[in-house]
């Protein structure tokens, strides 16, 4: 399922029953009106974390852009241009971690202000 980023609403859905040491793809597309049209992220930090308290400071975070096991992607498997990027994360980076988190997108335009949307993820415990 792709998530629209729309600067209008800044809640993303909860992800309930993402197992602990499974992987996830995230599918994205931000646009920039109600409308859905797509906005071009070409030139854009694009920022994922994963954050044990709901709008914690993203250094604090338990998974992130820079983290083992996270790649975003904004380049051949989608296109930026059309306001889509996706983040992958690996099996093990959520090996041991379960609970609830919050998940926060970051999309960081140059010379521009950047538009943050976040949302409650339920990580499972794979034993259970």
């Amino acid at each position: 399922m792709v998530t629209e980023l729309n600067p209008t609403r800044f809640e993303l859905e909860p992800i309930d029953g993402w197992p602990a040491g499974d992987s996830r793809t995230l599918e994205f597309t931000v646009v920039v009106d109600d409308n859905a049209t797509p906005k071009d992220i070409s030139q854009d930090d694009i920022r994922w974390f994963l954050l044990d308290k709901p709008y914690r400071s993203a250094t604090d975070s338990t998974l992130g852009p820079n983290s083992d096991g996270v790649e975003i992607i904004t380049d051949q498997l989608v296109d930026p241009t059309a306001g889509e990027f996706r983040v992958d994360i690996a099996a093990d980076a959520t090996e041991g971690e379960w609970g609830d988190y919050w998940q926060l997108v970051v999309v960081d335009p140059p010379g521009d202000s950047q538009q943050t949307w976040q949302g409650r993820v339920l990580v499972s415990d794979a034993g259970n």
